[in-house]
């Protein structure tokens, strides 16, 4: 075996190392990972190290031998840095400084000792070099043992640290050859030597080509994990979803049972007026039958009450429904038209006037039945702060106006206002500032809104009452 042998293997391994590089290049191409970044450097730097060295009989030995042993020991703790950024909360942490000062204390160290030693690589430089290498990998095969206790599957860890272990065993035959005085040239054609070198150097492509297995094993780990994770999310929207419809329903039936006094008072009004027009035309029928002209007036009055009635239960009707939840476009100021109209009975018992300023051709895309839900809340919650209020003339003021592609509907009381600093907490899920509140009115018409991708704020005016502020997209 020739000296021509060794230096093949040490160029082999060289080109290995490149295609390591290469290949964990390929792999994390464009992505922000700085384990993969930190290897790939790593093989990089043995690369150029092994073919140099490979070459040092015809090159000075301060680059073929002190720089090319500071960038192997360089390279080495760069693995060690590598993978302790596999550790989740050790991902962005600095270099230790460590990874710096090994190599370049080993550079100057040996420059020294060639130095004083008539410019050659003597058995105790070898030595010295060979204990470094050693010494990172223990690095190497510590940082192997903390980072596998993060993940459920050791195997490729194990397999790892293993191979770490080989290496720094050989690197101790290696120490044990040179101080033994059996092979101190590392060019040497003894043969534990050349079976020593070719144990590192095949140990060390195998090292390379495990952290490349472990990182596409935990790839399809993290892969898997996210599928999971992504069910599991979807079966919590599915949940939380059919949360919101219960609550929906809940809170439309919570906002009409509070109309329900006012509603009934405003049927029975025109239904008792339809039996009074009914009972005098049928009075008159028996007196005067001739009189056509009252008679006809009786039954114009007559419609008219059941119409208004007939609308009344319209409205109430689609506020009750909950069958068709599709978006569509909605006429702005008919929409709050019809539950002003709903709310009638309520205002005039509380001694409220409400006034829409409203242009007639805003549209907005929203689900009408949720859409007039949170319109039914909002002037409920208005009704309710101004019976509290002890105010002499009770007013809510609807006014909508678009600015560029957004429609800005603003409904406003005279009250009170809001307590200071509950401006945004009043929209948290059982959060409520009545006492027999259940907490969900405000956050879920947050929550249609939103669906809607919209937004709704509320604050105080210059005046002292509230104001709530619904931004929507302009259909």
């Amino acid at each position: 075996m020739t000296p021509f042998t060794i230096q093949t293997i040490f160029l082999f391994y060289s080109a290995l190392s490149f295609l390591s590089a290469a290949l964990i290049g390929a792999l994390f191409w464009k992505r922000k990972d700085r384990s993969a970044k930190l290897w790939l450097w790593g093989c990089l730097l043995t690369s150029i190290a092994t073919a140099i060295t490979a070459h040092r009989n015809n090159i000075p030995l301060t680059i073929s031998y002190s720089l090319m042993v500071s960038f192997e020991a360089l390279s080495i703790l760069l693995f060690s840095e590598s993978l302790k950024r596999l550790a989740v909360s050790q991902a962005e942490v600095k270099l230790s400084l460590l990874t710096f000062i090994i190599p370049s204390t080993l550079f100057l160290v040996i420059e020294f000792a060639r130095q004083i030693g008539g410019g050659e690589i003597t058995p105790a430089i070898s030595a010295l070099t060979m204990s470094t290498f050693a010494i990172a990998n223990v690095f190497c095969l510590y940082q192997t043992v903390q980072v596998k206790k993060e993940f459920e599957n050791e195997i490729f860890f194990n397999f790892l640290g293993i191979v770490f272990g080989v290496v720094i065993a050989l690197y101790l035959v290696r120490i044990f050859i040179i101080a033994s005085g059996y092979s101190s040239h590392s060019f040497d054609i003894q043969t534990l030597n050349v079976i020593t070198w070719f144990g590192l150097l095949l140990f060390g492509a195998i090292r390379n080509l495990a952290y490349i297995v472990l990182r596409l094993h935990m790839g399809f780990t993290e892969h898997t994990r996210l599928n999971s994770m992504n069910l599991r999310l979807s079966d919590v929207l599915d949940e939380r979803n059919e949360m919101i419809l219960s609550l929906q329903k809940l809170n439309r039936s919570a906002s009409i049972n509070a109309l329900a006094s006012t509603i009934s008072h405003e049927i029975n009004q025109p239904l008792g007026a339809s039996r009074l027009n009914a009972q005098f035309a049928e009075m008159k029928l028996e007196s005067d039958p001739g009189n056509v002209s009252l008679l006809k007036e009786l039954i114009k009055s007559i419609l008219e009450d059941i119409n208004r009635a007939s609308t009344i239960v319209k409205n109430l009707s689609r506020l009750s429904s909950n069958q068709n939840n599709s978006v569509a476009h909605v006429n702005l100021a008919e929409s709050i038209n019809q539950v002003i109209e709903i709310s009638k009975g309520k205002l005039r018992s509380s001694k409220t006037t409400i006034e829409l300023n409203c242009a007639s051709h805003y549209q907005i895309n929203v689900n009408v039945s949720e859409w007039q839900q949170v319109l039914i809340n909002l002037i409920n919650n208005a009704i309710d702060a101004l019976d509290e209020a002890d105010i002499g003339h009770k007013k809510i003021e609807i006014c909508a106006k678009q600015e560029g592609k957004t429609i800005k509907i603003s409904i406003q009381d005279n009250g009170h206002g809001i307590a200071a600093g509950q401006e945004t907490k009043i929209f948290d899920l059982m959060v409520s500032n009545k006492e027999a509140g259940s907490g969900i009115g405000l956050w879920l018409s947050k929550t249609i809104i939103n669906r809607f991708g919209g937004e709704i704020s509320a604050h105080n005016t210059s005046d002292g009452g509230a104001c709530f502020v619904i931004e929507l997209p302009k259909a």
